[in-house]
């Protein structure tokens, strides 16, 4: 049954690292209220990660209008006042917006909107002081027109009454009046269209652990009591930082977090329950059973060495070892390994080479080798014996992994497979490529003498070389690359979006009579962005000579 705290949730951040060093903006509840970052950066925050700043920010969104009953809560620090203790932490600048401050040494919270200033809508005196450099939770609720503040899921003194339209805007936070400057972070910020409950704001305050969207109360443990025992409730923890004691076991409501060995359960007959179980470079041993509901993520060198209810994500360098089975699919990425029992289906990635091939251990279902790159080079011919005469890049039945056209490309796990982003490929004399049943094709490199393309799209990481001694170009194809041309190759009506270069004097004819060396930046349909004329020999031709080559009236000098 899902959490009561995602009814009625307009949006949620909970500012996490977004995989790149940086502030994850994303708007968890999928309502589209994402963030935009003027400047902030990532720091550790109450879980997880968290918004910091250190001099004015502004993480802003398109405005949400609050009509009615309405919550705001979250979580703040302030870690130094600089001669100022008034700090905003949500809303923005301007009319219209609804701003909230702190004043960590009198204990209290100002409330201002519209414009009004920070203390417009009231002073709020809280029971409990807000400190520097500690992590707090502010709440703000409507109840029929009535607003009220919690600090650390505890209600403060004093109320107003107000029935405004509030203009949320973003997550700010500035010294008064933005004169001075502010250290802090802000983390877990949500905001819902009804009035939270005082019970549900304590939920959220978690003991001071916090509670992330989607709301689930995660635990965390810790072989802090060196016995590797799970039904130990002093080896659990209601935080990451492994500061606030659980108060209960896991079961399968709870998302786990398991850093440090699990070796037995004295809970009762080795079942370990959760909802879902995240390893951190911890180990799951051997008889074991992970009873879980959900996906058990594996990262950092984590190991199981007993058993799954569910299927299993690695990551990393984690391990399934010989005396482990998954009841359910699993899912490998980086250098992870399988060498125990898998039930279910197995995914297995090539994520630079580091993917193992073949999987090891045994599996019951099928097995799937994803983004493992295809063999290099290929050869594209259609018409050899074998060939589907159909000009189809997409058909395997045209391609090679040599250029006599007898041996098909298979590769490291097995598997012909189509060129690739990691491809080179190579266009048999006298035969093309005019067809793709599939979608716009990624290589390598092409290198054509006397072959050709036509009437597909092409995206070419380092280029193309057309040569040859036949009338052999390109018709009709979109091409993002670089592409030369050399002895009679040239442009037959395609369009370039990237570099022409001509090597030759009959090259650079046969492509201006076909379609004028048009430049596509400039509107023209055919051509290329633009063009090099690279002809050996070019400048004993004297002057203007490229316009003589090309029969251009005499005003014109090129």
């Amino acid at each position: 049954m899902s959490s009561p705290l995602l009814v009625d949730i307009l949006a949620y951040w909970n500012l996490n690292d977004n995989g790149s060093g940086g502030v994850s903006l994303v708007d968890s509840t999928g309502n589209g209220n994402a963030l935009t970052n003027s400047g902030t950066t990532l720091g550790s925050g109450i879980i997880a990660g968290g918004a910091y700043s250190d001099y004015w920010q502004n993480l802003s969104l398109s405005p949400i209008s609050l009509t009615g009953d309405f919550s705001i809560s979250g979580w703040i620090k302030q870690d130094d006042e600089n001669g100022n203790d008034q700090k905003v932490f949500w809303g923005g600048v301007g009319s219209g917006e609804f701003f909230a401050s702190t004043a960590s040494s009198r204990s209290e919270i100002w409330l201002g909107i519209n414009g009004g200033g920070p203390s417009s809508l009231g002073v709020f005196v809280c029971p409990a002081p807000i400190p520097l450099s500690t992590w707090s939770f502010v709440s703000i609720v409507r109840s029929l027109g009535i607003i009220s503040v919690y600090l650390n899921g505890i209600a403060c003194s004093g109320s107003t009454s107000n029935t405004d339209t509030i203009i949320f805007s973003g997550l700010a936070y500035f010294g008064n009046g933005d004169t001075y400057n502010w250290n802090g972070g802000l983390d877990e910020t949500g905001v819902w269209n009804r009035a939270l409950s005082p019970a549900e704001v304590n939920d959220l305050y978690n003991g001071g652990a916090g509670l992330t969207y989607p709301f689930t109360n995660a635990l965390y443990y810790n072989n802090a009591q060196e016995d590797g025992d799970w039904g130990n409730l002093l080896n659990w923890w209601k935080d990451s930082g492994f500061t606030i004691q659980a108060t209960a076991l896991p079961n399968n409501t709870n998302p786990v977090n398991l850093y440090n060995e699990v070796t037995q359960n004295t809970q009762g007959a080795n079942q370990c329950f959760c909802s879902s179980a995240n390893f951190w470079s911890a180990n799951f041993g051997v008889g074991l059973t992970l009873q879980s509901t959900g996906v058990v993520n594996m990262q950092g060198s984590s190991v199981m060495a007993g058993n799954t209810t569910d299927g299993v994500s690695m990551h990393d360098s984690s391990q399934l070892t010989a005396t482990s089975v998954v009841d359910g699919n699993v899912v490998m990425r980086d250098s992870s390994r399988a060498f125990g029992s898998i039930l279910g289906n197995a995914t297995i990635y090539y994520d630079g080479g580091n993917g193992q091939f073949p999987i090891g251990g045994t599996v019951g279902g099928s097995v799937t080798y994803l983004d493992w790159p295809a063999i290099s080079p290929q050869w594209f011919n259609d018409q050899a014996t074998g060939g589907a005469d159909d000009g189809d890049f997409a058909n395997m039945a045209n391609w090679w992994s040599n250029d006599t056209y007898t041996t098909r490309p298979i590769n490291t796990v097995g598997y012909q497979q189509l060129p690739d982003a990691s491809t080179d490929v190579f266009i048999a004399p006298d035969t093309g490529i005019y067809a793709n049943t599939g979608d716009a094709i990624l290589v390598n490199s092409i290198t054509a003498n006397n072959g050709y393309i036509s009437n597909i799209t092409l995206t070419v990481s380092n280029g193309i070389v057309f040569s040859g001694n036949g009338n052999y170009g390109t018709t009709n194809a979109i091409i993002y690359a670089d592409v030369t041309f050399s002895g009679t190759a040239y442009n037959d009506g395609s369009s370039i979006h990237g570099n022409a270069d001509y090597k030759s004097s009959i090259s650079l004819v046969e492509s201006f009579n076909h379609n004028s060396l048009g430049n596509l930046t400039l509107g023209a349909s055919r051509g290329s962005n633009s063009m090099t004329v690279t002809i050996a020999g070019g400048t004993s031709l004297g002057t203007n000579w490229i316009s003589r080559l090309l029969h251009l009236p005499w005003f014109i000098n090129v």
